[in-house]
This record gives structure tokens, C-alpha cells and sequence, in this order.
């Protein structure tokens, strides 16, 4: 379990405890083969939040940069192209994230 930050739209904070999975593996159709892709995934406990993130908003999240609970946090929104997945049956979500890149 790692910390997680979340801030919604609402502007408030949560800080939580979660499963990030920092790597992925995705498959190429047009090569056949699977490709490690670095878009980190946070698995959330649905009970744990006060407010649960729903599709098309927009979220600021900060998870550790490594899997260590005394790493630097590095920030990350929701990612638009993947809603959050989980239902409330389940009693998990899970939120598939893309890194902020400044300019």
C-alpha cells in the first residue's frame, strides 16, 4: 500500500493509502507483440473517499514516483481517454492516470 493524493473538482484533498501499478502491459495489433508502457494505474478502496472520481472530470493526483512510501510525490491526472473503472458492488476503483507535464 502506498499514499495517494487526491484533489477533485470539488477542491478537496484526500490523502489515502492504495495499489499503484506503475507499469502496464499493452498489446500491439499491428506487430503482435506486448509492449511495457509506463502509465501508472491506482487501485482505490471505494469506502476509503469521500468523493468518488466519475468520468470526464478532472482530478490532480499525486502518487510516490517509485514504489517506496518515502518517495518524492509526483503528480498525474486522470487519464481522459480511460474512465475509472469499479463499481460499487465491487468496492474498488481503479484509475488509469497520465503524468503532468509543465511548460
Amino acid at each position: 500500500a502506498l499514499p495517494v493524493e487526491l484533489k477533485g473538482p470539488s477542491g478537496v484533498t484526500q490523502q489515502v493509502v492504495g495499489q499503484v501499478l506503475y507499469d502496464t502491459v499493452q498489446f500491439d495489433p499491428t506487430t503482435g507483440e506486448e509492449k511495457v508502457i509506463n502509465n501508472p494505474v491506482v487501485i482505490l478502496r471505494r469506502s476509503s473517499l469521500s468523493e468518488i472520481p466519475l468520468a470526464g472530470q478532472k482530478w490532480h493526483i499525486r502518487i510516490p514516483s517509485d514504489p517506496s512510501t518515502t518517495s518524492k510525490l509526483e503528480d498525474y491526472v486522470i487519464d481522459g481517454d480511460r474512465p475509472p473503472e469499479g463499481g460499487r458492488s465491487i468496492g474498488f476503483i481503479r484509475l488509469y492516470l497520465r503524468k503532468v507535464i509543465q511548460s
